[in-house]
């Protein structure tokens, strides 16, 4: 296995993985917890808090690991060539990180307006 297939499957198996966590929180079925769920200490400050900033980030981090899944497909069906080149590192790690990152900070976003 290449770098670029290992790549797609990560991102993949990383979608699939986030989307399954996520959609417990997003349907608000979550209640407070120390464990599990965006644990940040805005929403712990009311149960409102934590359902409706859960509830975002549940959504958030499914609609940007919906992107992923479809990005590692592609990466999975495209030629290969042009992504396996030196400049390609960021195609192959980067939609992890920035779909990831990307989901974070919206849900931090959210709750700082709360």
């Amino acid at each position: 296995m290449n770098m670029r297939t290992f790549a797609a499957y990560a991102d993949v198996y990383a979608a699939v993985l986030f989307i399954a966590v996520s959609l417990p929180l997003a349907l608000e079925q979550v209640p407070p917890n120390k464990w599990y769920g965006v644990r940040i200490p805005k929403a712990f400050a009311s149960q409102e808090n934590w359902y409706r900033i859960n509830a975002y980030g549940g959504k958030t981090l499914a609609l940007w690991s919906t992107l992923l899944l479809a990005l590692g497909v592609l990466k999975l069906v495209a030629p290969p060539g042009r992504l396996d080149a030196p400049w390609a590192q960021l195609w192959r790690y980067g939609p992890l990180l920035a779909t990831t990152a990307l989901a974070l900070l919206d849900t931090l976003r959210y709750a700082r307006k709360l």
